[in-house]
């Protein structure tokens, strides 16, 4: 049935590798929401934007456009570039403009409901908010430990991708989980953002998706978790290889933290790694 008013609107934040992919597919595969391989569109917009600051340097405009186009591209439809105006003044036009596009493309596919996932909007959760009419925010938080292997072991299997080229791969994991730990700490108690364990997503899938649904004003549906692998093939592109395990119809929870590093290491992670408060 063809929808004609958007109900929520979804972001999935969440430090690299804590399972921000995996999420997204379950709610990717939920009849009424449209979700869309990751963007980082905000990241590049507030590139050197700040809330006290709301005319952001053409050159982070002009890179959000870019990144923007490039998403119409891969979904098919070039025909709603003249809605992303080639000169945009302020933060605030671009993200009218870029809301304005994910809306047509989800009600035109007979959807009410849209979700954008990029990690490292986890950063920028304030920033959006203003910029978003009734985003709401689903942060995924996974096991310190076992995310900085999975950091680790990503930036080992596909160099250069990760941080800076020469970076020391072990003390950047942790150095990007306690980043993304301080940000989240500050969206403690905020109404618009909803935790959620991996680890409890994987153990209790389908009470964790009813609780995020009642949060997203999205009725669960069985499609989520029957139909999650078919969704994560639209979300995920062959130049993303390091997300290949979240297109299986069958995964096994893995003790990255004992596999990945040795004594020393796992030893260097628990002293480095900071408290989390949430």
């Amino acid at each position: 049935m063809q929808q004609n008013t958007i109900a929520s609107r979804l972001f999935v934040v969440g430090c690299p590798r804590s399972g921000t992919t995996l999420l997204q597919s379950f709610l990717a595969a939920h009849p009424a929401v449209q979700s869309f391989p990751e963007t980082a569109v905000f990241a590049r917009l507030l590139a050197t934007g700040s809330k006290d600051r709301p005319a952001v340097d053409p050159a982070s405009i002009q890179a959000a456009r870019v990144r923007a186009l490039g998403l119409l591209d891969t979904v098919g439809r070039r025909d709603l570039d003249g809605l992303i105006p080639e000169h945009m003044l302020s933060a605030a036009e671009f993200a009218r403009a870029f809301v304005a596009v994910l809306d047509r493309v989800t009600l035109d596919a007979g959807k009410n409901a849209w979700l954008e996932k990029t990690p490292r909007h986890l950063a920028l959760v304030s920033e959006i908010r203003r910029l978003v009419p009734d985003a709401r925010f689903v942060y995924i938080l996974r096991d310190g430990p076992q995310n900085v292997a999975s950091l680790y072991e990503a930036a080992r299997r596909h160099p250069n991708v990760w941080w800076r080229e020469g970076a020391d791969d072990l003390e950047e994991a942790v150095k990007r989980w306690n980043r993304s730990m301080r940000y989240a700490s500050a969206l403690r108690d905020d109404p618009d953002v909803h935790v959620v364990r991996y680890e409890r997503l994987i153990s209790e899938t389908e009470p964790e998706l009813r609780t995020i649904c009642a949060f997203a004003g999205l009725p669960f549906e069985p499609e989520m978790i029957d139909r999650r692998a078919e969704a994560a093939r639209g979300i995920v592109t062959a130049a993303e290889p390091w997300k290949a395990g979240v297109l299986e119809d069958v995964w096994e929870v893995d003790d990255k933290f004992a596999r990945v590093f040795d004594a020393e290491q796992r030893a260097y992670v628990t002293a480095h790694l900071e408290a989390v408060d949430l």
